[in-house]
């Protein structure tokens, strides 16, 4: 599980780089490589991956709704996303400061209240898709935090009622309801293509369940679904790549999400072996920090390479890219083990032991 979202993090920063390739960095092909340009599926993935390993950890703490729980439960959450947030804020307005140029580039081509104080207040709180007034970005990834809190909101009692369910047809179910809604809610609405705003508290919603239902599916079948689990993987994954090559695939996407999860939980099978691997593991453990530092840095570049563009070759323009994509991962891996991991242990340490049930 750790691999996996370490693969959807980095097919998250290829979507945002894809977007760029052509004029502003001089690879025109990276825009015809269609794996990439539906990275913006990994975000659900994350969502999905949240569900399942929410109830993983804590399945014993809400078969009955205690305020202890509720607290202890909350300290984890709270340490979990929001000092990390704050870091990645702060550092994103030291630089900004020193730019007004880019700042006022990012105001004109995006939001003209990018950057302001009140978009600064609703980032530091993770408060950008909570149907509070006002627009702007700081940090663009924040979006899906925004809804990850809401989702911490809504598990104890998520829990608590899956807890109950004890048929797999159910949980089966659950699952494709809760996919099959958002699909039709968001097409309803015109945003089946990357719904970013406030419609995608649904997207969430949706994976969210289902990773809870998928995750009570497995331990319903924790024997039966042993021997198929490797099969279940590699169709998945082939369907996965296969709905990537496709103009018309991103209905079946959270489907095939679904059932990898639901494989890679038995730990069989050469998709399980290759997702960890060192290198899949490695970004995995990163993979938050490096959602949260890639996008600012990327602008940035782009904004720079827009302005001075007659100054630079196709190959600096490319070297630049891969600068980005190697630094991002550098400054991912410094916050992952000085900031991310200290607020983890310093988190345990303040939520305190599980209370017995």
């Amino acid at each position: 599980m750790t691999g996996i979202r370490g693969i959807a993090a980095l097919w998250v920063m290829l979507y945002h780089a894809q977007q760029s390739a052509g004029k502003i960095f001089g690879l025109p092909f990276l825009e015809q490589v269609r794996v990439f340009g539906k990275g913006w599926h990994g975000v659900d993935l994350f969502f999905m991956l949240s569900g399942f390993i929410l109830i993983y950890a804590h399945e014993r703490d809400f078969h009955v709704i205690r305020k202890d729980n509720l607290i202890r439960f909350a300290k984890l959450r709270f340490t979990r996303v929001y000092p990390l947030n704050a870091v990645v804020l702060l550092l994103i307005a030291v630089f900004v400061e020193f730019q007004p140029a880019f700042v006022q580039w990012t105001r004109t081509t995006f939001d003209p209240f990018w950057f302001s104080r009140g978009a600064f207040v609703r980032t530091l709180f993770l408060a950008t898709r909570w149907f509070l007034p006002g627009s702007g970005e700081w940090n663009q990834p924040v979006w899906s935090l925004s809804l990850e809190v809401l989702g911490y909101a809504m598990f104890p009692w998520l829990a608590f009622c899956a807890l109950r369910v004890a048929r797999k047809w159910q949980l089966i179910g659950i699952a494709s309801l809760s996919l099959a809604g958002s699909l039709v809610v968001s097409a309803s609405q015109g945003s089946l293509f990357n719904p970013n705003g406030q419609l995608a508290v649904v997207r969430m919603i949706a994976c969210f369940v289902t990773g809870i239902a998928i995750f009570r599916l497995w331990t319903l079948t924790a024997e039966s679904g042993m021997k198929w689990a490797g099969r279940i993987t590699a169709i998945s994954a082939a369907g996965i790549f296969i709905a990537s090559l496709s103009y018309r695939g991103n209905a079946v996407f959270n489907f095939f999400f679904a059932s990898l999860l639901y494989g890679l939980a038995f730990q069989r099978g050469f998709v399980n072996a290759l997702l960890s691997s060192r290198i899949a593991v490695f970004l995995g453990e990163i993979s938050f920090p490096l959602y949260l530092v890639h996008v600012v840095p990327l602008l940035w570049l782009r904004y720079f390479l827009l302005s001075n563009a007659a100054m630079y070759s196709h190959i600096q323009k490319s070297a630049a890219l891969i600068c980005w994509a190697a630094g991002c991962i550098l400054m991912a891996t410094v916050l992952h083990y000085f900031a991310e991991k200290p607020f983890h242990a310093l988190g345990r340490r303040w939520a305190g032991a599980r209370v017995r049930q």
